[in-house]
């Protein structure tokens, strides 16, 4: 049974992975079985999976890249009024 009360964002990547793989298996069970109402649902909450582990690692990457801008590439609020004013 899927349970699609629980929050993702609580889950670790490892196991929304684990999640995804598992209804992997029951999308090709469903399918063989001819149940594509079943199936149209079962993609529905892959996507769900999907698009959850994506934010996830979107923003693990997001926090490794803060700080590591070059500063000639950081542009401020105070260079963009000093330009204005030029």
């Amino acid at each position: 049974m899927i349970d699609t009360d629980e929050n993702l964002e609580k889950l670790s990547e490892e196991e929304l992975d684990e999640k995804i793989q598992d209804l992997h298996k029951k999308i090709d069970i469903a399918y063989s079985m001819g149940k594509d109402g079943v199936v149209d649902q079962l993609l529905f909450y892959l996507d769900n999976l999907k698009m959850a582990l994506y934010d996830k690692l979107e923003k693990q990457r997001f926090e490794i890249t803060q700080g590591k801008i070059p500063t000639q590439y950081d542009i401020t609020d105070d260079d963009l009024s000093q330009e204005n004013n030029d």
